[in-house]
């Protein structure tokens, strides 16, 4: 009896970021991997600037923050062990990306005036009788997150693999800075900082009992937080159908939930979840504020879309009967659209040939893709009109987002959501020629291809795909066409070995020389394999061996201009100078970067 008594919640309290963080845990070593996505990143650092922009005025201080409004992570369920072992059972998930996210912003502000440093490294790790511990202490990511912490990056020892867990940390505390919100800066970062100590918010449960801690858990999250709307939009939507209409709507209702539950997104999110996110926002929301007012349609349909759905009925035309009914189609006919987009996607060596576009935009990692796309797809579409706009829409975005990476500008789901759900607006309910009209006036600014872009470790992810594009252009006009990203294990080939020493003479400093040898002009795609092996080669000893390549480094050879007609037929079409080397120097580099600006534009003329 004794033991039964002993199996009871102690707490259950809402506490702050800092109160949380201000406590050391560990968890049990079958939950220790790390598994969140950059889909997961973006959305957090997305919606935490949202719900700061909202209260944030540039005449305050950090006094005012505790006024802000506070924003709810959900729960962390512990089971606290003898010695007082916060053993977390639901949470280290977020515990951990919280704590990466502090260490960025300790990284990144660090020497901003008055920044509240030590505040922060308090809740990063304890120290501990004169041993580093982090807050979330699990032995096998101390390396790597210590690392992280003091360098912002981390490699393994030689010969050390990666674990996914370890690779998930180091990729998604990049996300952060990739993912990062500019309108968090420093003018306002103190500010933010206390406002995400104090008003970020998690409802703390713990029971002294593991058991009891999992009955906890799994009655918490037996449905998840999109489940959970679905059904509920489900029961308000039925409620108001007639009793014999009923059966029917809640069949086919159920039918497509299930379709779109089998759908698998590259992130955790559901997409379902995703979907009726993305057809409200797209089709029917009106005001699309992000910051500045905290009960528009774009806020409320992303944290509570059933709500929104029941609140805008009017405006919806939902007042009898038959309106729900049709209301249903309709979520079933977008949902199918969804789905039919999301499979073209995951079945990419197929779709290629003809959705190209489609394919580049998901492999520069953009998400919001399939709201534009949905958003221009009209209720009844005949499927042949749904993939001539889908192929319209997605070349356009692919220009956008092209335009973009070469003039190093964010394409984050928190730089671009304004601008997309904008066009979003713009294309509901509009007809091919009317799309082609409004995409062709630029709805969304294209900057002027200017300076070519240059390598870094943040942008060497997009400009893979951006080099991919390129060269896929020219092998599709002539006739050669083997999307690159369609390959496995595909790198970004720089032409110039990095041995400063051979060009000592041209450049007086080694920054020189790299800042020429990552300009875009020198960088090539191909397999890992023959990169690896051309790597440490001159250009005059591996010039021949780029024949055996893709077209792109065919074009560095002479011998690709004797006999390949496709090839020269492109050429004299376009007018565009593409010509082979004897030698690559920086002229030869400058003039390249040109030839690859020139290809892009010509392909979007």
């Amino acid at each position: 009896m004794e033991d039964k008594k002993e199996l009871r919640i102690v707490d259950s309290k809402v506490h702050s970021l800092s109160e949380i963080f201000s406590a050391s845990y560990t968890v049990d070593f079958y939950q220790r991997e790390y598994v969140w996505q950059k889909k997961q990143i973006e959305d957090l650092i997305s919606d935490l600037t949202i719900e700061f922009i909202k209260n944030w005025k540039p005449e305050h201080d950090t006094t005012v923050t505790g006024e802000y409004d506070p924003y709810y992570m959900g729960e962390v369920v512990l089971s606290v062990k003898p010695g007082n072992v916060n053993s977390v059972i639901d949470g280290q998930q977020r515990i951990t990306t919280f704590t990466l996210l502090l260490m960025y912003i300790i990284k990144r502000f660090e020497n901003t005036p008055d920044f509240p440093k030590s505040d922060m490294e308090r809740l990063v790790y304890k120290n501990e009788r004169g041993a580093w511990k982090f807050t979330l202490g699990i032995d096998e990511r101390n390396k790597c997150m210590k690392a992280l912490y003091e360098k912002g990056s981390y490699s393994p020892p030689d010969g050390e693999n990666m674990s996914v867990s370890i690779k998930n940390l180091v990729d998604r505390y990049n996300d952060i800075g990739e993912c990062w919100d500019d309108r968090i800066n420093e003018s306002n970062i103190n500010c933010f900082v206390y406002w995400l100590m104090g008003n970020v918010m998690f409802s703390k449960v713990w029971t002294n009992s593991d058991e009891f801690a999992y009955v906890i858990f799994e009655t918490m999250n037996d449905r998840g937080l999109s489940l959970t709307q679905i059904e509920m939009l489900r029961s308000y939507l039925l409620a108001n159908i007639k009793d014999e209409e009923r059966q029917n709507s809640m069949n086919f209702y159920d039918q497509v939930i299930s379709e779109l539950a089998a759908v698998k997104l590259s992130s955790k999110s559901k997409a379902e979840f995703e979907f009726f996110k993305i057809f409200f926002r797209g089709h029917y929301a009106d005001n699309l504020s992000q910051s500045a007012d905290s009960n528009s349609d774009f806020i409320v349909i992303g944290q509570q879309f059933h709500r929104w759905v029941r609140d805008k009925s009017k405006d919806l035309g939902l007042n009898t009967s038959g309106d729900y009914v049709n209301f249903i189609s309709k979520i079933a006919f977008f949902a199918r659209k969804y789905i039919y987009i999301m499979k073209k996607i995951e079945n990419r060596k197929d779709s290629v040939t003809d959705y190209l576009y489609l394919i580049v935009n998901s492999d520069y990692g953009f998400t919001l893709q399939p709201a534009l796309l949905l958003s221009a797809i009209s209720y009844n579409d005949t499927d042949a009109i749904v993939d001539e706009k889908i192929k319209i829409v997605s070349k356009y975005l692919t220009k956008v987002l092209s335009w973009r990476v070469w003039r190093h500008t964010s394409i984050a789901q928190s730089s671009m959501e304004d601008k997309i759900y904008k066009l979003c607006k713009q294309l509901r309910g509009k007809n091919i020629d009317e799309i082609k009209e409004i995409l062709a006036t630029e709805p969304i600014k294209i900057p002027e291809l200017s300076t070519p872009p240059t390598l870094n470790m943040m942008n060497k992810p997009k400009i893979r795909v951006l080099l991919s594009l390129i060269t896929e252009i020219v092998a599709r006009e002539s006739n050669e066409s083997d999307y690159m990203l369609n390959k496995e294990n595909i790198e970004v080939e720089h032409i110039w070995a990095d041995h400063y020493e051979w060009f000592s003479e041209i450049f007086p400093n080694e920054a020189d020389f790299n800042t020429y040898r990552n300009n875009i002009g020198d960088l090539l795609v191909l397999p890992k394999s023959f990169n690896a092996s051309y790597g440490d080669m001159k250009y005059k000893d591996k010039v021949e061996l780029y024949f055996s390549q893709n077209i792109l480094a065919q074009s560095l050879c002479e011998k690709k201009y004797t006999n390949s007609p496709g090839f020269k037929n492109f050429i004299e079409k376009s007018s565009l100078d593409i010509h082979a080397y004897d030698d690559y120097t920086r002229d030869s580099i400058t003039e390249r970067a040109e030839l690859y600006r020139q290809i892009l534009l010509w392909n979007w003329k």
